[in-house]
């Protein structure tokens, strides 16, 4: 098996980095407005620097607070995570 070069392992990581903006995007689709504001606790405090856009704020979950934002919050990053290593390691 022949060792994958920088720029195919950088591609690779773009990819996943590009996949993981869709996948949550998804999920938030999947779950719903409402659902998001049970599970999870977003941030009261906006300064300049930590503003979203339009897509920013619908995929930004914040951080969970029930047992159904830790299994929601577990799918997103395991998944991301564990795709993203198999994708650009193994793949």
């Amino acid at each position: 098996m022949d060792a994958a070069t920088n720029a195919e392992i950088g591609k690779r990581a773009f990819q996943v980095f590009l996949g993981s903006f869709f996948y949550i995007f998804l999920v938030a689709k999947l779950i719903g407005s409402e659902n998001k504001a049970k599970w999870f606790k977003r941030r009261t405090n906006y300064t300049f620097f930590n503003r979203r856009g339009i897509f920013g704020e619908y995929i930004n979950f914040g951080y969970p607070i029930t047992w159904q934002g830790i299994l929601v919050f577990i799918a997103i990053y395991g998944g991301i995570f564990g795709f993203g290593y198999w994708y650009i390691f193994f793949y």
